[in-house]
């Protein structure tokens, strides 16, 4: 037997049910990374991240894209308007270094993805992160490139996190 919540509105005299809203979390926009572009967008069934196009320091061209392969847990507080997701995803970074070389980096990483629904529209004030545990190898790797836990994360320059 499934036992659903309504609350209850009375409309000039009429009573109606009205089914109570499941919580439910979405988001997408972007944000800088240290001077770079990051765009991401979430549900409670996939998480993506990318850096179309950012350039290190010393003139390494970055290009990264992570993409959830599973999704583990998703934990909405909608009083609080924040949301926790939990899985694992495909990390691929391509650098293209000053000297013309280029690699491509791609790892399967656990991940904690988290979002906070500050205002309505969410630019300037709406924040999304995620954090990802790489893995040191003996060659070069992701982990050389950002350590690990590595969290990448800000405030939103465009676009809303939504929370209810």
């Amino acid at each position: 037997m499934r036992t659903q919540l309504c609350f209850v509105v009375l409309l000039s005299g009429v009573i109606c049910a009205l089914p109570a809203r499941a919580a439910d979390a979405s988001g997408g926009g972007t944000y800088l990374l240290s001077g770079i572009r990051t765009e991401f967008q979430f549900s409670q069934s996939h998480v993506q991240c990318k850096i179309g196009h950012g350039v290190f320091a010393d003139g390494t061209v970055i290009q990264m894209y992570m993409e959830s392969k599973t999704i583990n847990a998703v934990t909405i507080d909608s009083s609080a308007k924040t949301v926790v997701i939990s899985g694992t995803m495909v990390s691929e970074v391509r650098l293209r270094f000053t000297d013309g070389t280029s690699t491509t980096l791609t790892e399967t990483v656990p991940f904690v993805a988290m979002a906070k629904d500050n205002a309505t529209p969410g630019a300037g004030a709406d924040t999304f992160s995620i954090t990802v545990i790489y893995t040191n190898t003996p060659g070069f790797d992701q982990f050389d490139l950002f350590s690990s836990p590595a969290t990448f994360a800000g405030t939103l320059d465009t676009g809303d996190v939504v929370v209810h």
